[in-house]
């Protein structure tokens, strides 16, 4: 068996437990039923589940991280790239690759260029991934969650992160790999494109989430303080439910707390039905400055001079040649019970078809057929469906003849 083949047939094999696969990728879990033991057991030859408690299976991690990355959960929030790793496992890589070289293992040699650059792309793959994820959190505002507890925790979670990663692509800038991968055209090829020229705009791009993620601190403080006085006073009405605010402005000596509160900034307007205000209104309107006159220019009065010998014209608009033909085709299909072909009239009447395509002209006579009421007529029609299953169809032709009464 070919790796090709080996790989078709794990892909078929997984599609077989597709509703397996996704209600424990939902669930969390997975119990054994009548129905799915198959599933279960074909999962676990191919090392995709494991054991749980209770009898019950679940995903295996690597396989839970490679969904939660395809389908962009909510769930990948959480989790994170672990990029140093990648990092270490790249350096090994390549100290691997310089004793291979060294010993003149060319089939070590030939492994280790593989997954040299499978290594890199995976870091170029993290770091987008971990952008991404943070990108979505900043655009969120973490509205995952609710509380301002659990906000502050995470975007103090996420400032570890970002502070951690930009450290770690600035040393990994000003390290030797790429001096050290420079005798292969290919893994040097491969490093300059997906990482080494990426790196600064990377770094920019973090360092930009960085001051947002400082920026949203400050405000969950001030948010903080404000939500506190809000759950306060929820919490009293709650155990309070028939207190109703009282009217200070009736108080003579209101307490001492309401001479502090913020007042409210009002902005007053003038009732221009009450009298007292049409003095101040009248000053308000002398005010005004004039507007420019405008001039109008009239046109000068003419005389109408009768001319008896004149005669009136007639104009007359002649029907479009499509009504013309669209007449023609009902008056000869009205003597013809059996239905008259319209691409045979069409092709048959070379003077009224001059400027109507023979699709419109299909299109045309079902218009004037649902405009004349299909009661009186007979419709038959030879068309195709469009591959795809989308409800269009290929009309050929259509047949129009006066129905029997």
């Amino acid at each position: 068996m070919s790796q090709t083949t080996a790989v078709i047939d794990l892909i078929l094999k997984l599609s077989r437990c597709a509703s397996t696969v996704s209600q424990a990728y939902i669930n969390g879990e997975l119990h054994r039923t009548d129905e799915n033991t198959r599933d279960i057991e074909l999962l676990r030859q191919l090392r995709m589940i494991s054991p749980g408690i209770r009898d019950s299976f679940q995903l295996r991690g690597s396989f839970r991280e490679f969904l939660n990355k395809a389908l962009n959960t909510q769930r990948l929030f959480a989790i994170g790239s672990n990029v140093g790793e990648y990092f270490s496992r790249l350096g090994d890589l390549i100290d691997g690759y310089a004793d291979a070289f060294h010993d003149s293992r060319d089939s070590d040699v030939e492994r280790y260029e593989m997954e040299i650059r499978e290594a890199i792309s995976d870091i170029a793959d993290a770091i987008d991934d971990e952008l991404c994820i943070l990108r979505a959190q900043i655009t969120t505002r973490f509205g995952a969650v609710t509380t301002i507890a659990e906000k502050r925790r995470q975007n103090a979670h996420y400032q570890d992160r970002t502070q951690k990663l930009v450290l770690l692509l600035e040393r990994f800038h000003f390290s030797d790999i790429g001096e050290q991968l420079a005798g292969n055209d290919d893994l040097a090829l491969a490093f300059r494109s997906l990482l080494e020229d990426r790196i600064s705009s990377f770094r920019q791009a973090l360092i930009a989430i960085l001051k947002h993620l400082h920026q949203y601190m400050f405000e969950f403080r001030k948010i903080e303080a404000r939500s506190k006085r809000v759950r306060a006073f929820a919490l009293f009405l709650n155990r309070h439910q028939d207190w109703q605010p009282a009217d200070w402005d009736s108080h003579a000596s209101p307490p001492e707390w309401v001479l502090h509160a913020h007042p409210l900034s009002v902005l007053g307007h003038p009732d221009t039905t009450m009298e007292e205000q049409e003095l101040g209104l009248r000053e308000i309107a002398r005010a005004i400055p004039c507007s420019p006159s405008v001039r109008a220019t009239n046109r000068p009065p003419g005389t109408l001079e009768d001319q008896e010998d004149d005669v009136a014209q007639e104009i007359v608009i002649a029907p479009p040649l499509i009504k013309l033909a669209l007449d023609s085709y009902f008056a000869d299909a009205d003597e013809n019970q059996e239905g008259i072909s319209a691409r045979h009239w069409w092709s048959s009447h070379p003077s009224l078809m001059t400027e109507v395509r023979e699709d419109l002209w299909l299109l045309r006579v079902l218009g004037e057929y649902e405009r004349r009421g299909k009661g009186q007529w007979r419709l038959s029609m030879k068309s195709d469906p469009v591959p795809g299953f989308d409800g269009n169809i290929f009309i050929r032709d259509i047949a129009i003849g006066r129905r029997e009464m």
